[in-house]
């Protein structure tokens, strides 16, 4: 696979992203717009290479063919993607589709980790807050509130890093470091409302039509460096009333954190295997992790109390 940098493809567009130059012809607002003379990744629009449609996976409405170097993914009405050589994704809109958010949000979630497994770079499902040089990381189950509770960090003082996914790899002498997707935190409407706070008072970027979630922007604190990870909290949703909080070690943490690796339906390969366990190993070796069971009837204050006591 050639993962060697490519020259600067003739677009509009240049942006920084998931630790990676990105060189687009369509426009990315969610994206930290920036200037380089080689891109690392171009995105075109363009037809997609012929594949069988009887080879792809279907999911509902999405499809995808996968292997160590390319995927296709489809999502009807929407678009279709090719992703290959860890450099290069091709964009087919869908002849009926005018809008693209929807288009944009799928390669900066499925297409774009298709991207950093071809390049050996691990997508970690987490959102992270960054304190004193080092980053919390705040994951578990989809709805226990993630994105509701780094929000509600920041309200308290605290420094957003990323939203939803960081990118993990090993640095020269071995230590695991993690890097920012893009600066916009996404937050439903009602969470918006509840958390009163005047960074959270824009509703102008719906994430996707039909959706009430919205974009909140942070570019022009968006940080561009890796960190170590400090502490990994991993929010479980459960019964009952009572919130437990156990700090987790040995095999327990290992599955607890290697089930946050972002799409890791796209670990195809022994090579991306061994990847993926180094460095959770290694994550495993320098960071805590600590699991906490919320009720559902708990509040997102009384949550950041019990979490502000691990910090």
């Amino acid at each position: 696979m050639n993962k060697t940098s490519l020259t600067k493809h003739k677009s509009n567009y240049n942006y920084w992203g998931f630790g990676l130059n990105i060189s687009s012809e369509i426009e990315f607002p969610e994206l930290l717009p920036s200037e380089f003379d080689k891109a690392d990744v171009t995105i075109v629009l363009g037809k997609m290479p012929f594949h069988n449609e009887s080879t792809l996976n279907h999911r509902k409405h999405i499809f995808h063919l996968l292997n160590e170097t390319e995927l296709t993914f489809e999502v009807k009405n929407v678009a279709r993607y090719y992703a290959t050589n860890g450099n290069s994704i091709i964009i087919e809109p869908d002849i009926n589709s005018t809008e693209m958010r929807s288009v944009r949000l799928f390669v900066l979630a499925t297409v774009m980790a298709a991207i950093l497994l071809q390049r050996d770079l691990l997508p970690f499902h987490a959102s992270a807050i960054i304190r004193d040089d080092r980053l919390l990381l705040i994951t578990g189950d989809s709805g226990a509130g993630k994105s509701t509770l780094t929000a509600g960090l920041i309200k308290k003082g605290y420094t957003i890093f990323s939203d939803d996914v960081v990118v993990l790899q090993k640095n020269g002498s071995g230590d695991i470091l993690a890097t920012a997707s893009y600066p916009m935190i996404k937050l439903w409407n009602d969470t918006l409302n509840n958390l009163q706070h005047e960074m959270f008072n824009d509703r102008s970027f719906l994430v996707r039509p039909g959706m009430d979630k919205y974009g909140i922007f942070f570019h022009n604190s968006f940080n561009k460096k890796s960190y170590p990870i400090d502490k990994i909290i991993v929010l479980k949703k459960g019964e009952g009333t009572e919130l437990k909080i156990r700090e987790l070690s040995g095999g327990e943490a290992f599955v607890a954190v290697n089930e946050q690796v972002y799409r890791a339906k796209l670990l195809k390969g022994d090579n991306l295997k061994h990847i993926r366990f180094g460095v959770i190993t290694g994550l495993l070796k320098t960071s805590k992790v600590y699991e906490i069971t919320r009720p559902a009837g708990e509040t997102r204050e009384q949550l950041l109390l019990h979490l502000e006591g691990l910090l």
